[in-house]
Formats: C-alpha cells, sequence, structure tokens
C-alpha cells in the first residue's frame, strides 16, 4: 500500500502515522506545523516520508505530485480547518483550508482510493436522528465548506474518474494525548487538575459531543483507507453522545469530585442531532472499544506525565 495522510503533522495525523502498517509507504503531507520529521525520527517510522506543502498552493501541490512519483493506492485526507467556532469570524480562510486546498489536491495528485475527512457538522442546524440521507442546509461555514468539499469528491470520482472509489466520512470526532490545547477534554482536566472546582461553560451546555479516543477514530479510517472499490457517504461516531454539561460532571468525577457548572454566552456550532447510520459497524465492523471514563483515564496520564 501506497498511502498519502494529508494533515499528517495534526493530532489525529500523528497517530495515523503511528498506528498505520509498518509495510505501508506514508507519504506524510504537512504544512505550518513543525516538528514531523524529528517525530517519525524519534518513533523509528522508517516507512513514513514527510513532505511540506501548501495545499492551497497549485505550485506546491505540483511539486507534491513530482515527489509522491505517480499514482497512489490512496489517501487519506485529514488537512483541514481545525476550529469550526472559529470559521463564523473567518470564512473565507475556513474556504481555502477545507475545500480549496482538497480541489488542489485532487487536480494534481493521482489517487486510486480517497478517504475524505469530513464532519458531522453538515448536520448543523437539525434535532434528532440524522444519516447520510438525511437533507442537510448547514449554516454554519466550516459545515458549509465540508459538505462541499463532499461534493467535489463526488465530481472527481463520477466526472473527472480521477479516483477509483471513495468515502466522505462524517466524522464526529476524537479526543486523546496530543490533542490542541483548546480542545473541551484537554482544557477542562487541566482546569480541574490545577484544583478549580467550578467552571464556565459557553452556552447552555445542553449541546452535545459524540466523539470517540483517538485510538479507535484512527483504526475506523485505516480501516476504510484498506476498503477500496467501494464508494460513499458514512457517519462515523462513537454512538453515545453527551451533553457538555454530562461531559464536565464526568470528568469532575474521574479526579473524584463534583465540579460547579455556570454558564455564559453562546456557541457557534449547537449539535442536537445524533447519528443512527450503521455503516461504520454494520459493514466495516468497526466500534470504538474504549469507554469515555478509559479514555479520560488515559488523557489525565498523559497531562500528569505532560506537567511533570
Amino acid at each position: 500500500m501506497r498511502l498519502v495522510v494529508t494533515g499528517a503533522s495534526g493530532f489525529i495525523g500523528r497517530y495515523v502515522l503511528l498506528r498505520a502498517p509498518r509495510d505501508w509507504k506514508i507519504i506524510a503531507v504537512y504544512n505550518r506545523t513543525a516538528g514531523l520529521e524529528a517525530f517519525v525520527a524519534a518513533n523509528g517510522l522508517s516507512h513514513v516520508t514527510p513532505v511540506r506543502c501548501d495545499l492551497t498552493s497549485a505550485a506546491d501541490a505540483l511539486q507534491l505530485s513530482r515527489t509522491i512519483g505517480g499514482r497512489v493506492d490512496a489517501a487519506l485526507y485529514l488537512a483541514a480547518n481545525g476550529d469550526p467556532a472559529e470559521s463564523a469570524t473567518r470564512p473565507r480562510w475556513d474556504l481555502e483550508s477545507n475545500t480549496v486546498a482538497l480541489v488542489t489536491f485532487l487536480e494534481h495528485c493521482a489517487i486510486d482510493h480517497l478517504v475524505y475527512l469530513s464532519s458531522g457538522a453538515v448536520y448543523d442546524g437539525l434535532n434528532g436522528p440524522v444519516s447520510p440521507s438525511t437533507p442537510v442546509t448547514p449554516g454554519l461555514p466550516y459545515a458549509i465548506s465540508k459538505l462541499a468539499s463532499e461534493q467535489y469528491v463526488r465530481f472527481f470520482a463520477a466526472r473527472r474518474h480521477a479516483l477509483g472509489s471513495y468515502f466522505n466520512v462524517r466524522f464526529f470526532g476524537a479526543y486523546g494525548p496530543y490533542e490542541p490545547s483548546r480542545k473541551i477534554t484537554t482544557r477542562c482536566l487541566r482546569a480541574m487538575m490545577n484544583g478549580e472546582r467550578q467552571l464556565t461553560i459557553r452556552g447552555d451546555g445542553e449541546n452535545l459531543i459524540d466523539f470517540m479516543y483517538v485510538d479507535d477514530a484512527v483504526d475506523g479510517f485505516l480501516t476504510l483507507v484498506a476498503s477500496t472499490g467501494t464508494s460513499g457517504t458514512v457517519d462515523f461516531g462513537s454512538g453515545a453522545p453527551i451533553t457538555v454539561n454530562e461531559l464536565a460532571r464526568t470528568m469532575g468525577r474521574a479526579l473524584g469530585f463534583e465540579i460547579a457548572l455556570s454558564h455564559a454566552g453562546h456557541t457557534e456550532e449547537y449539535i442536537q442531532f445524533r447519528t443512527v447510520d450503521p455503516s461504520m459497524s454494520e459493514r466495516f465492523n468497526v466500534r470504538p472499544k474504549t469507554s469515555l471514563e478509559d479514555g479520560l483515564a488515559r488523557l489525565k496520564l498523559f497531562l500528569d506525565g505532560a506537567a511533570a
């Protein structure tokens, strides 16, 4: 397997490099985040070749294509704006980061099978059960650009015949060690570990989070990478959504106390939907194995070590 991973220097990307089979030849594409070469060397990933590329640049994408040297078996496309809320204030930047970059990549690189990391955010504005057959009209710029990117993937497969097969994966999120410090799990756990017993939650805290431990997420993506020859759109969530309020209380209990919550402001991404798509479990036998309690315990252990 010759695999291109874009966004390889990010939180999920680095776990992909660690968990992918060692007999795969991986081109790990990154842009602004430094340290990927050192990460690859420190972990003995001799099958991984880091390549720096600004995917919004046609010249950079052309050079990437030359570096790759011909058609590859698969690509796992992770590169994106990682902060949905930021898209509301920087919509053009979000569109360039999410959609223009993907189109530029597909125009210049020859891929047999693509796994595109879309987002459950495309269901923005809906309530209750959803699935890929649910009509969507998102209002958040991040969700709009993710949905547009899905459509471009279909275009490159059906009209350009540039892809042999693809999956658009409407992913609901992951947490774990090395995640961005702004993520609610790391941010709140650190605050509690530093002695805070009262937290202020943005909005009313009743918005849903349906995420999974990063190892389970990456194993699911790698299963889809290996499932060449078939195409479609799938939802990928834990199947056990939880409110932000309950997540904060669960983190407090994991540390041995009850947390007091207050609320202020509003959140740009207010989720009241939950996926009922069985594709990942029934078609691909992918089911998250790590409970929230176990995942939080692993994250706390990591944060303890990082603070030492």
